[in-house]
């Protein structure tokens, strides 16, 4: 693949490649400032009724959905002001979140991204033979604390992940890191603390390594595990050919 088919392909898929880029931007002023937020209502936000907290995150779905605030921010601060009873909030606003993300994502891409990838090409090959393994696929980009909740929402779509799979694989692979951020968030009655340092302590370093490699390596796995069937179809496929062209050879 030259350099007239990278030029094809984002100009192909500028509007979701574009998006992607801003939101990656985005979250870094939305983290800060829902951070400043959080520091400045400290005391309002210890004194809110539970509906109150019901239309925060109502809007926090909408806020997650377009990277404006992190999913883990979200659990760490929920965890802090609320304690287990955030989870029941959880619950609905991250699928909302999700749900979101995966409209936005399908309106953008209308399958241009793996459309634009030439067929015979190995990545395309490896990426619909991911389609197989959809639910262990999200739940791992799920769990990986360095894929971001909203860029998912983009690229998970766009390699025809189906709405059941990508709603339901992607609650169960976000709940160990949402059940821990929710009780890092417990354990500290300092939330300046806690937000300027949320991986603190060793348990919370060894925590988010097991998982960044049990998410990574289980990624490779499946990718690896893609491509070896890929490259079987392929043997198969040349050896049927071998076969064909020596049957007219010699009938």
């Amino acid at each position: 693949m030259g350099s007239s088919f990278f030029r094809s392909f984002f100009r192909n898929n500028r509007q979701i490649l574009s998006l992607m880029g801003l939101l990656s931007l985005i979250s870094i002023f939305g983290s800060t400032l829902v951070t400043t937020l959080a520091i400045t209502w400290h005391d309002t936000l210890i004194s809110l009724s539970s509906t109150h907290w019901v239309y925060l995150f109502t809007i926090s779905s909408l806020t997650m959905a377009l990277a404006l605030t992190p999913s883990t921010l979200i659990a760490l601060i929920s965890g802090y002001f609320l304690g287990w009873a955030a989870f029941f909030y959880i619950v609905i606003s991250y699928p909302i979140a999700s749900a979101i993300g995966f409209m936005v994502g399908k309106t953008l891409d209308h399958g241009k991204l793996m459309s634009t990838l030439p067929s015979e090409s190995r990545l395309n090959g490896v990426l619909n033979g991911l389609k197989h393994h959809q639910w262990p696929l999200v739940m791992l980009v799920r769990l990986s604390p360095v894929l971001p909740f909203s860029l998912m929402n983009l690229v998970l779509p766009a390699i025809g992940i189906r709405l059941p799979v990508f709603l339901v694989a992607g609650f169960i692979g976000m709940l160990p890191r949402t059940l821990f951020s929710l009780w890092a968030g417990m354990q500290t009655r300092d939330l300046i603390t806690l937000l300027e340092n949320p991986a603190q302590g060793n348990l919370s370093v060894i925590f988010m390594i097991a998982v960044s490699i049990i998410s990574i390596g289980g990624l490779l796995y499946l990718a690896q595990k893609a491509s070896s069937t890929l490259l079987m179809k392929e043997s198969v496929m040349k050896e049927s050919g071998i076969k064909s062209r020596e049957r007219k050879k010699y009938g």
